[in-house]
């Protein structure tokens, strides 16, 4: 009874913040691995490092020898907990980080990264292969390759030509580089390459599904439908307009808009009729199905040109 009037007295007074928290979400650190070495975590939750032997630290930073500032602690005896909290900035993004005890990253890969709200996707190399050699992935997911041995590079770019997207160094000393698809990235495919051995054929590619832009799409047998990528549009589309914004010609029946309603236009219509769509020309009328009053209407007008 006394926790149920303390809780209703903190929403009264605006103090749920301080009755609800992050999550804690614990990483153990020993021989030379963070487990998990790759945690989910949330803004306001609060990461607990734990010793489980030896001698390590934890090291905010993007390689075996960076230092972003953000935290850093021993991992010792006499240090045996660490925690931090993840600031709310960090939302949809990565959190690198590593010992920097001797060699322990550099030599034993023990680095490790925070996922906040991302999407992961783990590649690696083989030889002089990236491997996988694809991956899809969905735009705002990020992206690792795991050293495995050799000096490499990670460069966006066809035929061996850098584009400038990214360009990273996969080696000893930068074990875990990683992109980050951006959210409006749209669908699409991304070329990549190692520098030193792209003459060997050391490529890698990228499928993303992307946000694709939405916009208004004129069809000349309904007229207007809103929301629809340029793609499923296939006719005159307005990208990031309403229907109200644009002016769409119409010509009742043309269902393959070539500019006449001829026997074409009957057989796209005959192909899908009795069946449901939102937004498809064959349904002339709009009402969600390929039905006899659509049929109706595309033979009224039947042999006429627009």
């Amino acid at each position: 009874m006394r926790y149920q009037l303390s809780v209703a007295i903190a929403i009264l007074f605006g103090g749920l913040s301080s009755v609800v928290t992050g999550a804690v979400v614990e990483i153990h650190v020993g021989g030379y691995y963070f487990f998990p070495q790759f945690a989910n975590v949330q803004p306001g939750d609060t990461v607990r490092w734990i010793h489980d032997g030896g001698t390590h630290d934890v090291t905010s930073g993007f390689n075996c020898s960076d230092d972003s500032s953000l935290f850093y602690s021993p991992i010792t005896t006499a240090s045996p907990t660490f925690e931090w909290t993840v600031p709310a900035e960090f939302d949809q993004d990565v959190i690198p980080y590593y010992c920097s005890v001797g060699n322990h990253c550099v030599s034993s890969d023990q680095f490790g990264a925070l996922l906040v709200n991302v999407e992961a996707h783990y590649l690696s190399t083989n030889g002089l292969a990236f491997e996988p050699a694809h991956v899809d992935v969905n735009a705002g997911d990020a992206i690792f390759w795991l050293h495995a041995g050799g000096t490499h590079t990670v460069t966006s770019g066809t035929g061996c030509i850098a584009d400038g997207l990214f360009d990273v160094p996969l080696d000893n000393f930068n074990p875990m580089p990683f992109v980050i698809i951006q959210p409006d990235e749209p669908s699409g495919v991304i070329d990549y390459y190692c520098q030193p051995h792209c003459g060997s054929g050391m490529t890698g590619t990228i499928g993303v599904v992307g946000n694709d832009p939405l916009g208004a799409c004129c069809f000349m047998s309904t007229g207007c439908s809103e929301a629809m990528t340029e793609d499923d549009c296939g006719s005159d589309w307005y990208e990031g307009q309403t229907c109200a914004e644009v002016t769409c010609p119409t010509c009742v029946g043309d269902i393959n808009g070539d500019g006449a309603v001829t026997v074409d236009d009957l057989l796209q219509l005959l192909s899908v009729y009795g069946t449901a769509c939102d937004g498809c020309p064959e349904d002339i009328d709009g009402n969600g199905m390929v039905s006899v009053d659509d049929l109706l209407q595309l033979l009224a007008t039947f042999g006429s040109d627009c």
